[in-house]
């Protein structure tokens, strides 16, 4: 039989790990990830064909995706989970290049950027 200064010692430690066992049931706080190149549709406004590589990177930033066997091909992506950051930013522009790698043609990809994620 534990003596009386032990069930003190006892009862905290029930009740601690009670309490430690069940935080599983609270959400752990998901911190916002951002990613990628703001880019307004004002900024697009100023793309015109025939515009030199460097200044289609003047005007919106370095790409995101940059395609090493297409060099004509690039791609700016944004992502937020929270959607009320930016929301008048445009998702995906693909912005394309002729030979003399000037620019030739540019649209808005309107499907929402999903990204998987998988825990164990």
């Amino acid at each position: 039989m534990p003596s009386l200064k032990k069930i003190p010692l006892l009862i905290t430690l029930t009740l601690l790990t009670t309490l430690l066992s069940s935080c599983s049931f609270f959400t752990p706080y998901k911190a916002t990830i951002t990613q990628g190149t703001i880019i307004t549709p004002e900024e697009t406004d100023y793309l015109q064909a025939g515009l030199t590589m460097e200044q289609v990177q003047e005007l919106l930033g370095p790409p995101f995706g940059n395609d090493p066997f297409d060099p004509k091909h690039w791609e700016y992506v944004f992502y937020s989970t929270d959607k009320a950051i930016h929301p008048e930013a445009i998702h995906h522009l693909i912005i394309k290049f002729d030979n003399d790698y000037y620019l030739e043609s540019w649209h808005i990809v309107k499907d929402d950027i999903i990204i998987k994620r998988s825990f164990f």
